[in-house]
């Protein structure tokens, strides 16, 4: 179908999203109306209306993403078929597998927390059938709608407050269902050491938050690539897109190699984060000269107290080695975050100044000649 050419872009975008979303409503409505039957079922639980909700709404968030992103794709103009245009469609794909991923994970981890929430507050209450099939269906609209026009307009922004509510919810929802309640004592990677769903959630969130931040570089790093005008300002880009990818593998290892299966490789990945933050923090300034002074002394500043942790769980002893991985990972994440602010304030520097100047506006020769009321106006009175 055909949307009409005069009717705003914006418009558009929210029609077809509340489209998606009653497609999302009446397909997870009717299929929580299969699997729920005739008997009622508890809001929380196995088997309950949260699993249909969370499952459910996992699936269509990701599909509500993928729209998005095709939409999104067909907005642009299509490059002609090329080896590098090939490789930007490989790159594409699995960006946008990214985004789905992410959003799946976290509609399922967020109603499953939710539905939760919800029978601690009605304790022994459930939900009829056809009163089940509206709630999950409401989520799946919710969920759908939330998707589409989140992968519409995702931008650089975007994409890292949607990784760090990712990696928070993932990373949360580990330690709530962990099986050992000392697991702090030993370290942070102990949460992926075991194989009950504490493990698997801690594992999939890191490596999924991996692939995000690889798509965090080419989306933060695209208008710096498309304004650089020498070679040297490209190999630039590059080497920042790059380190920026390289956290994201570096991140993805973390989670592919457990720390009690493959200590070593699971330990590589994680002191080879720490190494390309460092630096990317020694050379940002470098790498863009624009960036502003505050932010190179800021990373600097994260740098130090990093070290400063370590040194105080060895060999001081003060702090154990959870504290310092918590600390090490809120700080790299939040100056990757602040990273991302500062490259869409160059960005928008650099854009504003490759404008072309606004014309002048002429004068109409019908404005600058006097008519007859005007001649009239500035008569003398007779």
């Amino acid at each position: 179908m055909m949307s009409d050419p005069t009717q705003p872009a914006a418009v558009t975008s929210e029609s077809r999203a509340l489209v998606i979303g009653s497609a999302g409503f009446l397909v997870l409505g009717s299929v929580a109306l299969l699997l729920v039957g005739r008997e009622p079922v508890a809001l929380s639980g196995r088997g309950s209306a949260g699993d249909i909700a969370a499952l459910g709404t996992a699936a269509l968030g990701a599909g509500a993403v993928v729209a998005g992103c095709v939409q999104r794709g067909q907005l642009r103009s299509a490059p002609a078929p090329s080896a590098s245009a090939r490789a930007g469609r490989i790159r594409n794909g699995i960006d946008i597998a990214a985004l789905a991923l992410t959003h799946a994970c976290i509609f399922l981890l967020g109603w499953l927390a939710l539905f939760a929430i919800f029978q601690q507050a009605f304790i022994g209450a459930v939900l009829y059938p056809v009163a089940a099939a509206v709630l999950v269906g409401t989520t799946g609209a919710v969920s759908a709608y939330i998707a589409y026009l989140s992968a519409l307009g995702m931008t650089a922004y975007r994409l890292a407050a949607l990784l760090a509510g990712f990696l928070v919810t993932g990373v949360l929802t580990s330690m709530l269902t962990a099986q050992d309640p000392l697991w702090w004592q030993e370290h942070l990677s102990a949460l992926g050491a075991s194989s009950d769903i504490s493990g698997v959630t801690f594992n999939f969130t890191l490596i999924i938050a991996g692939v995000v931040v690889t798509t965090l570089a080419g989306y933060s790093t695209m208008t710096l690539a498309t304004t650089a005008a020498t070679p040297s300002a490209r190999h630039r880009v590059r080497l920042l897109e790059g380190g920026i990818v390289l956290l994201g593998i570096f991140l993805a290892c973390v989670g592919v190699f457990p720390v009690d299966e493959r200590f070593g490789l699971h330990t590589l990945a994680a002191s080879g984060m720490v190494v390309v933050y460092g630096s990317l923090i020694v050379r940002i300034r470098a790498l863009v000269p624009s960036i502003p002074a505050t932010f190179a002394a800021l990373g600097w500043v994260f740098l130090a107290a990093i070290i400063a942790a370590a040194v105080l769980w060895f060999p001081v002893g003060y702090y154990n080695l959870t504290a310092v991985e918590l600390i090490a990972a809120l700080l790299i994440f939040s100056w990757l975050i602040v990273l991302i602010r500062n490259l869409a304030a160059v960005d928008a520097d650099q854009l504003d100044a490759n404008l072309p100047p606004p014309p002048s506006r002429q004068p109409d020769a019908a404005a600058a000649r006097p008519g007859p009321a005007a001649q009239d106006e500035t008569a003398p009175e007779a």
